[in-house]
């Protein structure tokens, strides 16, 4: 920019400037003509991404050929030719943080589709019927307490399955004897129509909260969802004296758990999963920015010998950090054209391949002996992976208390 015309007084602090000053020695801001041309304009733009874009090749390049190497020389003040370390981070972990929710969307997309092409529902009857005269004529019924019934399923499963029962045809029925190993007659078809009668118009299916709250009946579904509705709108007061009604103790987290109820109850058929996958995707950015410092903690705790400053360890955990998003970025990508049975193989094989990445940049970071490098890494590996699985049973607890 020292080409374009000079000001003798800076625009910004009013210091005066002499004709050959490229920089205000009082705030620093560059010496130009503040009015330019919007071609000038359009080649700063232009200059600012090829600028970013060497850089960043020059990182990439260092990243795939020689692991540790971007590292090294940055700490050793080789830093002109490459990203600074946060906003490489950044730029790598928006992508992969993009690409990891499309690919849990995707994975439940393809989950839902072929849960409803499945169209074979497990029926245990023993399960849908709840009092005990009517499991005794179940009993006395003969035809087995489990049946295989050929329908299928709708966005709610089995939420108006009694219904459905009802409504079924002969042949449906006959399906269903011939399945449970029963003879297909007048009398075994008049006993099938008597237990599905017995069949609750609401159904008994466990949301997994039932454990704490299943007290409480309704009679339809639809009051079920009505009340489990209101519960998001109740006050504190109110939402502990029906935890204390069903027999168990009101505290914070019993609250939010009868709060989200309704959440919850609605994921065994497919709802709010998205909302879910979300939030713990959400929580695990968190996580891995948390785990960055920690990490440059245990690398100080490992090298304390080495003389290093903790900044120096940090840097690296942040460009190994970035490298594990780059790889996993690269494996997801893969996923979306590979076949399904490969998706475990390509995400193990990239988990391998990170791992390995990480012992190559320790050695040379680090510089000590195989044996002590080797030691030290697998003493990482494992207080990294037991701190990591914490934060991520933390991230996914947080996900599912926040969604």
């Amino acid at each position: 920019m020292s080409a374009h015309h000079k000001l003798d007084v800076c625009p910004n602090c009013g210091t005066h400037l002499g004709h050959d000053t490229n920089f205000c020695p009082n705030c620093g801001q560059e010496n130009h003509e503040v009015k330019l041309p919007l071609s000038h304009i359009g080649y700063e733009f232009v200059e600012s991404i090829t600028h970013f874009d060497n850089k960043l090749w020059n990182s990439l390049k260092a990243i795939f050929t020689r692991p540790g190497k971007m590292t090294a020389e940055f700490l050793e003040g080789k830093r002109a030719r490459y990203v600074p370390p946060a906003r490489l981070y950044v730029f790598v972990s928006v992508i992969f943080f993009f690409l990891i929710g499309k690919f849990a969307d995707h994975q439940l997309e393809e989950s839902i589709h072929e849960l409803k092409r499945s169209d074979i529902v497990k029926i245990d009857m023993q399960d849908l019927i709840d009092d005990d005269q009517s499991l005794d004529s179940l009993k006395a019924g003969k035809l087995g307490r489990r049946l295989d019934l050929k329908i299928p399923l709708n966005e709610r499963g089995l939420t108006d399955l009694s219904s459905r029962l009802k409504r079924l045809k002969p042949a449906q029925l006959d399906s269903m004897l011939t399945k449970a190993n029963v003879a297909v007659n007048d009398s075994t078809r008049q006993k099938l129509r008597a237990l599905i009668e017995l069949v609750p118009d609401t159904p008994r299916v466990s949301t997994g909260l039932d454990q704490l709250f299943g007290k409480r009946k309704f009679k339809t579904s639809e009051e079920r969802e009505a009340y489990e509705e209101q519960l998001s709108h109740m006050p504190d007061q109110q939402i502990d004296s029906l935890i204390r009604a069903e027999g168990s103790n009101p505290g914070w987290l019993t609250r939010k758990l009868y709060r989200q109820q309704s959440k919850f109850s609605h994921l065994s058929n497919g709802e709010n999963t998205h909302e879910l996958l979300h939030a713990v995707t959400k929580n695990l950015s968190i996580v891995m920015f948390v785990l960055m410092p920690f990490v440059a903690v245990l690398l100080l705790l490992f090298y304390f010998r080495r003389g290093r400053f903790y900044y120096e360890h940090l840097i690296f955990s942040v460009h190994i950090h970035t490298v594990l998003f780059l790889l996993f970025s690269i494996a997801i990508g893969i996923t979306f054209f590979a076949k399904p049975t490969l998706i475990s193989s390509v995400l193990a094989w990239t988990f391998w391949i990170s791992w390995f990445y990480f012992l190559l940049s320790i050695k040379r970071v680090y510089g000590q002996s195989w044996g002590k490098t080797i030691v030290k890494f697998f003493l990482l590996s494992m207080m990294y992976g037991l701190t990591a699985i914490f934060f991520l049973l933390g991230a996914l607890g947080a996900g599912f208390l926040t969604f």
